[in-house]
């Protein structure tokens, strides 16, 4: 271990420069007491005594100067993560502003297109139906908005105790419902209690909504769970055409690219909640012809799983 882990752990509270000079000032005087009073208990000869007090000196002077280095550098370090922390929001909250910028000029074109071509048309129910899909395309941009700006403002570690197995149950049960021609199957233990991260059943949903979509009517689609002591593994496969070009952007690419295609702004939410959490997004060819992606997370449990 590092001489001073300990000291730079982020659990501990933040050093301020009022903490720092009252940890050196306690340090010095509970020094000063108490190796005092040892030598002059266990040392009677005047001159023993003041080369042990000499010795005693530059020993306080090593320490102490090691103490005050381990404490401004745990406080710079958590400088540099929060700074870290502030320009990555900073940079997120961007990228937010431009996708919603950029969506909402594409599909105002669109919209105010269809408008002026309804107008003089003898049949307004295609436009009407355009125009309904687009809105429903509006919604679920204010929705993924939200969500990336919660996402970006949460903790790399924040993580809440769920039933993983139920949960992704639960969201088959709710797609087999809405897409009753596709097929979909869960593999998994019967329970997994863990700590997850708290935005991982959207991920879960999402990475599905995808296989489900792209995969077109009768579409097979499995999820498969698995977990050890290290990491959590989900793996979304299914049987369609493969990734599109830009979703598989969204997993492997730069933003910059992302912001072209706003198909792929889902699955680059999907990628920023699993890497915030420490985890990664992989892409591969699935067993059903198709595509699987995999999401895999570190597993933190408190004891219990």
């Amino acid at each position: 271990m590092a001489p001073f882990d300990d000291l730079l752990s982020p659990s501990l509270p933040e050093l301020t420069a009022r903490r720092i000079a009252g940890v050196y000032f306690a340090f010095g005087v509970l020094w000063i007491l108490f190796s005092d009073a040892i030598v002059y208990l266990l040392v009677s000869d005047p001159r023993t005594r003041f080369r042990i007090e000499a010795i005693k000196g530059g020993l306080f002077v090593v320490v102490s100067a090691l103490l005050v280095y381990g404490l401004t550098a745990r406080a710079h370090e958590r400088q540099r993560e929060t700074t870290q922390r502030l320009r990555q929001q900073t940079r997120e909250l961007s990228i937010l502003h431009r996708i919603v910028r950029h969506n909402l000029r594409n599909i105002a074109t669109v919209i105010g297109g269809r408008v002026e071509t309804a107008r003089d048309a003898d049949e307004v129910e295609p436009h009407l139906e355009v125009l309904e899909r687009k809105a429903d395309r509006l919604a679920t941009l204010a929705e993924k908005a939200n969500l990336l700006r919660g996402v970006s403002a949460q903790s790399a570690d924040h993580r809440v105790e769920q039933d993983l197995s139920r949960a992704i149950t639960d969201i088959c049960a709710q797609y087999r419902s809405d897409y009753p021609d596709a097929t979909i199957a869960f593999d998994g233990p019967e329970n997994l209690r863990t700590l997850v991260p708290a935005r991982l059943g959207f991920a879960i949903t999402e990475l599905l909504e995808n296989a489900v979509v792209h995969g077109g009517p009768g579409a097979t689609v499995t999820i498969e769970l698995t977990a050890d002591s290290e990491a959590i593994r989900v793996v979304v496969a299914d049987d369609g055409p493969g990734l599109p070009d830009s979703e598989r952007t969204a997993v492997k690419g730069d933003i910059e690219d992302v912001l072209a295609h706003s198909e792929g702004v889902g699955l680059w939410l999907v990628r920023l909640i699993v890497e915030k959490a420490g985890g990664r997004l992989s892409v591969s060819e699935s067993s059903l012809g198709g595509t699987a992606v995999t999401l895999s997370v570190p597993r933190i449990d408190d004891d219990r799983s």
